[in-house]
């Protein structure tokens, strides 16, 4: 019988290091469809914070980018400010 540690061990250490693949270990429908869903919205931010980089760099100001993304000047600087160098 193998002790917790030896488990958690395993666990810890699955995928290279990087833990337990949650696509391969999550069981049921409802749970594997939240995990893609996280996964596609992580896809989507990344996206975003792209195009708000290469606005910014093409000489959009932060009220339009504001607007293209249905929140304030204010929102969108707070929120991707730190993406564009000063």
């Amino acid at each position: 019988m193998r002790s917790i540690e030896d488990m958690l061990d395993e666990i810890e250490n699955a995928n290279q290091g990087a833990g337990p693949d949650p696509h391969t270990t999550i069981e049921g429908a409802g749970l594997k469809a939240i995990t893609d869903a996280v996964t596609r919205r992580d896809q989507a931010e990344d996206a975003i914070e792209a195009a708000v980089t290469q606005a910014r760099q093409d000489g959009a100001s932060w009220t339009m980018i504001g607007s293209a993304l249905g929140i304030s000047r204010q929102g969108a600087l707070k929120r991707y400010g730190d993406l564009i160098p000063a």
